[in-house]
């Protein structure tokens, strides 16, 4: 009986429930102005867009909507109306205006659950402590100091690939295993000092392997339970196999910082006792780091924690291993398919006299820059980002857009308007780049044309690193390691696609991997016959 009492009020609770998330529905979508810019009409009352996009490829679908709408439209998920451009002085004030634009609460709280609140989630006064700390880690000479590691670890991988082609006697390398490995190793050794040994041609079990491996793939479009977690954060607290192991990964992850940071701080203090301590002017991400929050330059105010140093130590782990393992793989792709290319960025390798160059020296071998750049405009690790207006503003575009029959050269944007920062889809744009803009290419880089000046990223007219204060931080990292990498195998090797290059697709993991469509139970693979080349 008390059971059978309580329903009606159980019955009111929820209309009343319902009738409130309804009108938050409503609210949310009739007070944004953005509704009003021309964009294609939502398929489902409620759902929106949102099951085509975690079905489909977002950056097609929105590249389809420019041709359609124009470089600057609105769409709808859910109850959230996304402002999209493409319009390149929209996307400028965007980047420069850090704090009116920022990552939306949603996305950065998904970002920490995996790495916790380093630089790539923060916002604000934080991120600019948090990055004056860390930047001197990160300057052109200290990058310069890692040239040896990087050809250590690349005659490494050489060594490995010569002893997979004598073993194999034929068969397919999966090269993005090994270039994961590979990247691996060196960001951990470069970062913490230490050696993970993942680059072992038994390929012996790496528990901070398997950790980095579960947390990059850990969101899909072709789940839906994660985009309820990401949408509805309530339901991140419901148990389930896939949070059991992320949660597991996580810890492997602090772990391994924790453990790394307390010994550093021994080196140090071990270092700094002894009569003549030396001034270091290199080392390690780690030392430069606890170096940096210790100098006497910093306030109290200004030094970071112990909590946000853990944080910034798990942030460079994913992000900057994953930058490079994402994009590496996609140059041997490119290189196996097009035999020409190799051929020739072959031949400017062998030009060089030494098989220990510098950075500065493969910096300066022109074909493999261009190789390098398009590798990075054609495949940039995440291809687009969000961020959402943290106050009310006003947006300036260059190309007008339409309402209500009236050309606007800007757009009014209200708080908590979320903006889809279009990467790959800029990186690509035929507006910009010319009708090959989806080619492979690398000659373009001798002749650009001066539309595609204007972009505001950080580094090569793209948007791949992105730009301002948000800039990718290791990307000199990255791309002096691609180089070396690049030139200590395609002077001794051939690489060639082992399977047709149409069953080669992209991973619907928010990182971006090569996978054979056919067989997409494997994860990222990329299948390639590795042979000795002849030394002409």
């Amino acid at each position: 009986m008390p059971l059978l009492e309580t329903l009606p009020t159980l019955a009111y609770a929820s209309l009343a429930f319902i009738l409130w998330a309804s009108a938050v529905f409503l609210a949310r979508m009739l007070r944004s102005p953005v509704l009003r810019l021309p964009g294609p009409r939502s398929p489902s009352f409620f759902l929106g867009y949102a099951k085509q996009f975690w079905v489909s490829d977002p950056t097609e679908l929105h590249e389809e909507w420019v041709r359609i709408y124009g470089r600057t439209f609105s769409y709808r998920i859910l109850s959230y109306v996304f402002l999209y451009t493409v319009d390149i002085k929209a996307l400028s004030y965007i980047i420069s205006h850090t704090d009116a634009y920022q990552k939306p609460h949603l996305v950065a709280s998904y970002i920490a659950e995996m790495v916790g609140y380093g630089t790539l989630v923060t916002e604000g006064e934080q991120h600019r402590k948090q990055k004056r700390v860390i930047s001197p880690a990160f300057g052109p000479a200290q990058i310069r100091g890692y040239s040896d590691l990087f050809l250590k670890q690349a005659a490494q991988l050489h060594d490995v690939l010569s002893l997979e082609v004598s073993e194999r006697a034929g068969a397919p390398v999966d090269m993005y295993d090994w270039l994961h490995r590979v990247t691996l190793d060196t960001i951990a050794e470069a970062a913490f000092g230490c050696s993970v040994n993942t680059l072992d041609h038994d390929r012996k079990p790496n528990e901070l392997c398997d950790a980095l491996r579960l947390i990059t793939r850990s969101v899909t479009r072709s789940e839906m339970l994660p985009m309820l977690r990401f949408f509805i954060p309530a339901l991140r607290f419901l148990p389930d196999e896939k949070s059991r192991l992320m949660a597991g990964a996580r810890k492997t992850m602090r772990e391994f910082a924790i453990r790394r940071i307390e010994q550093k701080r021994q080196e140090l203090q071990l270092s700094d006792a002894s009569p003549k301590p030396p001034r270091r002017l290199s080392g390690d991400f780690l030392t430069l780091l606890v170096e940096a929050n210790l100098s006497p330059r910093l306030s109290d105010g200004q030094r970071i924690s112990d909590e946000a140093m853990i944080d910034e130590c798990c942030t460079f782990l994913v992000a900057g291993h994953e930058t490079l393992a994402a994009m590496l793989p996609w140059l041997f792709f490119n290189l196996g398919r097009r035999t020409r290319v190799q051929e020739k960025l072959r031949s400017e390798l062998r030009i060089v006299g030494t098989d220990c160059p510098t950075a500065d020296e493969l910096a300066a071998l022109r074909y493999l820059d261009c190789v390098v750049r398009e590798v990075v405009r054609l495949h940039p690790s995440a291809p687009s980002s969000i961020r959402v207006a943290a106050e009310d503003t006003t947006l300036p575009l260059r190309d007008s857009v339409h309402i209500r029959g009236q050309a606007h050269d800007r757009i009014s944007v209200t708080k908590g308007t979320p903006i889809v920062l279009p990467i790959l889809a800029m990186n690509r744009d035929r507006a910009l780049w010319g009708e090959d803009a989806f080619e492979f290419r690398p000659e373009r880089w001798d002749s650009l044309p001066e539309t595609v000046s204007g972009i505001p990223g950080v580094w090569g007219n793209t948007l791949s690193f992105w730009g301002g204060q948000h800039a990718c931080i290791g990307y000199r990292f990255a791309l002096n390691q691609m180089r070396f990498i690049v030139f200590k195998l395609l002077r001794e090797f051939e690489f060639e696609l082992a399977c047709p290059p149409e069953d080669i697709g992209k991973s619907s993991t928010v990182v971006v991997r090569p996978m054979k469509q056919s067989e997409p139970e494997k994860g990222p693979q990329l299948p390639m016959y590795v042979r000795p080349c002849r030394q002409d």
